[in-house]
């Protein structure tokens, strides 16, 4: 079933057909200097009500956000709230732009202390053959390091940083003004965001399938790229596995780590709205507020 669920979205964005109604067009921000940037308006839930369009957005890291990207996330869609969800280096050595009227909060995801304890316990033998100045060689390290892997997902989600960033991300979807936005982000807007994304959408209970679909269009989004990132990789040797591996530490995204997440969450607590309740603190009234504050009639949802 899992394999069906891969080929079918495979199929769907090379054919431009989207999953339940996942498509590039309908999702897209229309910013020219962020990367990833779109929304998760228009999600049909199982309720038969829809997302409303315009309030989360998700997207890259904002640092080369042009004056007109600032303009539209303020005058089209009110953003009210940034949640940047990368390491702290990340956020200093690219900063996100100062938006007047614009809270900012950072809440890394990643575990910060065992990432340096595990660069302080390198060995001889992990950095044989690198060049830390090589792009190459620096995802080469992620990997062996175990930093990097198909199992990527189950770690931000189980880690206390990460089950307390996303907790205090329900918290200002809570309290998010009526009318205002609330756009998150890590660095290419993929894997700590894509998370983000799923553990929203579950809670407003859109589907599993669809929230695949919406993970999946970071291939879409990023698809001039991904073949820039691929003929790169080939030519500095990289071929079968490997590449694929590096393709997936850089701006790609694999269905299958998402599906590891979803089924560790099935696993250990029943439901990702189990996970939620019991890791990230959120409570059965507090998701019908989250349902009844964002959710809208599928029509009138789609229509505005």
């Amino acid at each position: 079933m899992r394999k069906m669920i891969c080929v079918l979205l495979a199929f769907c964005l090379l054919a431009g057909v989207g999953l339940a109604e996942v498509a590039p067009e309908s999702q897209s921000l229309g910013l020219s200097g962020v990367g990833n940037a779109r929304e998760l308006g228009g999600y049909v839930c199982a309720d038969g009500r829809a997302v409303k369009p315009g309030v989360f957005l998700r997207t890259a890291a904002l640092a080369n956000a042009t004056e007109e990207d600032i303009r539209i996330l303020q005058d089209d869609y009110h953003l009210s709230t940034i949640v940047d969800l990368r390491m702290t280096a990340e956020a200093e050595s690219a900063p996100d732009p100062e938006i007047e009227g614009v809270k900012y909060l950072h809440l890394g995801i990643i575990d910060e202390e065992e990432m340096a304890a595990k660069r302080q316990a390198i060995s001889a033998e992990v950095m044989e053959g690198l060049d830390l100045s090589k792009k190459t060689d620096q995802l080469k390290l992620a990997i062996r390091l175990g930093i990097i892997s198909d199992q990527m997902y189950v770690e931000f989600l189980s880690g206390e940083p990460g089950k307390a960033g996303y907790a205090r991300l329900f918290r200002e979807l809570l309290a998010l003004p009526e009318g205002g936005s609330l756009l998150f982000h890590c660095t290419q807007g993929k894997d700590r965001t894509g998370c983000a994304a799923m553990l929203i959408l579950s809670a407003l209970g859109v589907d599993e399938e669809t929230i695949l679909a919406d993970f999946m269009l970071t291939n879409a989004f990023n698809a001039a790229l991904i073949e820039s990132e691929r003929q790169m990789l080939i030519a500095s040797g990289l071929e079968g596995d490997e590449l694929e591996t590096y393709m997936r530490a850089m701006d790609e995204v694999d269905p299958q780590y998402m599906i590891n997440a979803l089924d560790w969450m099935k696993a250990n607590y029943g439901s990702v709205l189990n996970y939620i309740r019991t890791e990230l603190g959120v409570t059965d009234g507090e998701i019908e507020l989250l349902r009844e504050k964002y959710l809208a009639e599928a029509d009138l949802a789609n229509a505005a």
